[in-house]
């Protein structure tokens, strides 16, 4: 009864504010634009210079976040009764961001979520691979659940960290993301907590990453940085060793309108090498990546390459465009160890070997794949974007439009959907096998304040 009355209760709110406060801004605020996308939210070492030198900035700064998403797809065959079924469920987020500013040198920053998620297929096999994040073998269990047949709960720390900076150096220690690649579907470098582009929710919804991270600007151009993520073994803390820990490290370098990349290090006991590479071309972005895996072990799977390479462009009458091609050799379906641990962790859930089998790679079903986005503002208000991929060896079309609406500064809302089209009908797997024969639609409200 209690989170019924919470859940009613963050609806409401939500209402109140979107009709009493569209333009409110807490006193504490220091930034008052309140609609972020993801690009905004990299900050590089200009925007800290500006950031510290602001002589009004406040010691403590407080934003809100509420999200409310509608989801909705139909099974063929769903897990506890094996008949079609509709499946729906509402993510309700509050998520409180304090920031405290110590000195120029220093500030802390937190994300600290609560969710409720309601619906109509709770506990069941569905319900908990699409909402149920794992957190095995991370450093710092953050979360607290609680789960039964009519809602799940879900308080976490999204993200904590602390920023030095000393010179050119910054050091970032704690849960925080870290993003490497210039890739926008796939993005083979991003390795330390990579994303699908099947997500709902993008990059900046996804659990950081418990590191230490120090960046060390050797000139305006060129750039050194060093991550060190401990991990567990066997979901334990007390085997703690340099061989159960994530090291990256990764130089950056950039020459006129071209940007260079490397990286190398240990990841899930593989040692890996990777490069990047950005050129401004024609008035837009081609951009290329590589990535080489050499388990550390043969129980951990096979030498293997990820790569992607695109192009950019943003037409002059507002047209964005977007090309991307993709690579994975260690496929499901060209790899049978792999897709028997893949299926393994889904049924029984995960082990060490399973683990640093899986983690820190893009995982599909086929080795190519294209995609083509598009965006476009209708009006300053109304966008509508999306993109496609085609998988060419199962011979799939899948398609993503979504159509987003700043209703106020503060307020936006959106709604998408998510469909595949199968040019031959047989048994192999898909990526986008869950929408294959169905839909999955959803709308979502984001009201910052």
């Amino acid at each position: 009864m209690l989170i019924k009355c919470l859940h009613a209760f963050m609806h409401a709110f939500c209402l109140i504010a979107i009709f009493t406060i569209p333009s409110y801004s807490l006193e504490l605020e220091t930034d008052t634009t309140a609609n972020i996308n993801s690009e905004e939210m990299e900050v590089n070492q200009e925007d800290y210079d500006a950031f510290f030198n602001d002589d009004e900035k406040d010691i403590l700064s407080l934003r809100f976040q509420f999200k409310d998403q509608l989801v909705y797809y139909k099974t063929e065959e769903y897990s506890k009764t094996g008949k079609e079924k509709d499946l729906i469920s509402n993510l309700s987020r509050l998520r409180l961001s304090p920031e405290l500013t110590l000195s120029e040198n220093i500030f802390f920053h937190f994300d600290i979520d609560n969710e409720l998620i309601t619906g109509n297929y709770l506990k069941s096999y569905e319900f908990d691979y699409f909402w149920c994040t794992s957190d095995y073998n991370d450093l710092l269990h953050l979360s607290k659940e609680k789960y039964n047949k009519d809602y799940f709960y879900r308080g976490k720390i999204h993200s904590a960290y602390t920023k030095i900076l000393i010179n050119n150096l910054t050091l970032t220690l704690g849960r925080q993301q870290i993003r490497y690649g210039s890739g926008h579907l796939w993005n083979p470098l991003d390795i330390l907590n990579p994303v699908s582009p099947l997500n709902l929710e993008g990059s900046d919804d996804q659990k950081g990453t418990d590191a230490v991270r120090a960046e060390y600007y050797i000139t305006p151009t060129m750039e050194f940085s060093l991550v060190y993520s401990q991990k567990r073994k066997n979901d334990k803390f007390d085997d703690i060793t340099i061989k159960n820990s994530n090291i990256l490290g990764r130089f950056r370098m950039s020459v006129s309108d071209s940007e260079f990349a490397v990286l190398g290090g240990q990841v899930s006991r593989r040692n890996v090498g990777g490069a990047d590479l950005s050129i401004i071309l024609f008035d837009g972005t081609l951009r290329g990546s590589a990535i080489y895996n050499k388990p550390q072990e043969d129980k951990y799977g096979k030498i293997f390459i990820q790569a992607s390479a695109g192009y950019e462009y943003n037409f002059s009458f507002g047209l964005y465009f977007l090309c991307e091609y993709f690579y994975n050799q260690n496929a499901l379906n060209y790899n049978s160890d792999l897709n028997n641990t893949y299926l393994m962790s889904q049924i029984h859930g995960m082990n060490d070997v399973k683990y640093f089998s899986l983690s820190n790679q893009i995982i599909t079903y086929n080795q190519h794949y294209s995609g083509l986005a598009l965006g476009y503002n209708i009006t300053p208000l109304l966008r509508i974007e999306g993109f496609s991929i085609y998988d060419y060896q199962g011979k799939a079309m899948f398609i993503y439009p979504e159509l987003k609406y700043n209703i106020f500064e503060n307020i936006d809302v959106s709604a998408g959907i998510m469909k595949a089209f199968l040019c031959k009908d047989d048994n192999e797997l898909s990526d986008f096998g869950f929408v294959k024969k169905y839909p999955l639609v959803f709308a979502s409200l984001v009201f910052f304040f």
